[in-house]
């Protein structure tokens, strides 16, 4: 049938596209210079992020900054307009003023993966994952989880073995998703301006090489331990990404990130806000707070990391959507300069924290729909150890 269809309708094309591609398919597949150069991808992807996103970012921070000050003039002091300025403003604003770096992120990975060049990355990454009995066809969902690990995991149906299949999907949590991108972008902002990049780029690298250890030790339990595969992939050609499918591709990612406003911060920035507000009615007397209760049982154990109880508090909200910390930060500190109970040892600590624990709601829903719930509670306590 296939081949009947080719003869009615396929035309050789005068002009071969494989052009291109035979004369870059050797060189950024190469087993010494592919690494390399996916490295400076990442790194030119970063650097992007941070150098052009500081501009819009900047505006958006201003136009807040002007909205915030408007209302505390024109609106009556009380509950409700320390509710809407403290509390809602604060904290979705915490969020919102990251979304051009997001753009930008998102548009560099469109590139990638309608260019072509994903394909060669997971490639490339198949000697690696075959160390610990995977293949490349596990590293394009992990790639994928730099956007959002919900849709990572469910790209991971398309591994045909399952404990394959299972083990890829508990690996895409480590991937830094775009929810922990606001976290970065304050503290990497705030304390290694001369490094953002680097910095950014160590955190990636740090949550692939421990989901590449997780894989190999899970690769020597009993109950995954198999035959290696091998691994067969079509390389596409390199095609020009057109305009329109990278803005399709953009706006379904960010339309995602937007979702979670209404969905989850605002109603996790006022419940915040209650927390500080109450019960005394002060928000700057925030150590009588039932939110300094909270924190101040949880201390004990953060402590050792250098965290206060108002950054384990933080990591307390972070549990529903990784954005929801920097809403939390937005109301807990409020200015820049509050970040001083930071140094920048305990803000790598802490950006290395929400790297690795509990991961997101919405991805352990999904890890149970996919591979059970056994196997989700399983992610949520390897995560948290």
């Amino acid at each position: 049938f296939i081949s009947g269809a080719l003869n009615e309708t396929y035309t050789e094309p005068k002009r071969k596209s494989s052009g291109l591609t035979n004369i870059l398919d050797p060189i950024v597949t190469n087993k010494f210079l592919g690494y390399p150069i996916f490295l400076l991808f990442m790194w030119v992807m970063f650097e992007c992020t941070f150098v052009l996103g500081a501009y819009p970012q900047d505006w958006l921070d201003a136009g807040i900054g002007m909205l915030y000050d408007y209302l505390a003039n024109v609106m009556p002091e009380g509950p409700f307009t320390d509710l809407l300025l403290d509390g809602i403003i604060s904290g979705v604003g915490g969020v919102l003023v990251f979304l051009p770096n997001i753009l930008i992120l998102y548009f560099f990975i469109s590139l990638m993966e309608d260019s072509g060049y994903l394909a060669r990355a997971a490639f490339i990454m198949d000697k690696i994952m075959h160390r610990m009995g995977l293949h490349g066809k596990s590293f394009v969902p992990m790639l994928m989880g730099f956007g959002c690990n919900v849709p990572a995991i469910m790209a991971a149906r398309d591994i045909a073995n399952k404990k394959d299949r299972a083990i890829t999907m508990m690996m895409v949590p480590f991937m830094s998703c775009s929810a922990r991108l606001p976290v970065y972008l304050l503290f990497i902002g705030a304390f290694f301006a001369k490094q953002q990049a680097i910095v950014m780029l160590s955190l990636y690298i740090l949550g692939v090489l421990l989901s590449i250890a997780f894989a190999w030790m899970m690769q020597h339990m009993p109950a995954f331990r198999q035959p290696k595969h091998d691994y067969v992939s079509e390389l596409p050609p390199y095609r020009r990404p057109t305009l329109r499918n990278t803005g399709l591709h953009i706006w379904e990612r960010v339309a995602d990130y937007l979702q979670k406003i209404p969905a989850v911060i605002i109603w996790a920035s006022v419940i915040i806000w209650a927390l500080t507000y109450f019960p005394t009615g002060d928000m700057t007397d925030m150590e009588h707070s039932y939110l300094a209760m909270i924190g101040h049982w949880m201390e004990p154990v953060m402590r050792p990391l250098g965290f206060d109880w108002k950054m384990s508090v933080c990591l307390l909200t972070g549990l529903p959507a990784k954005e929801a910390i920097v809403s939390t930060m937005g109301i807990l500190y409020p200015s820049n300069s509050a970040l001083s109970a930071f140094t920048p040892v305990t803000a790598y600590a802490f950006m290395v924290f929400v790297l690795l624990y509990f991961p997101c709601v919405a991805t352990i829903s999904t890890l149970r729909k996919e591979i059970g719930a056994k196997w989700a509670w399983f992610s949520v306590a390897h995560s948290l150890v």
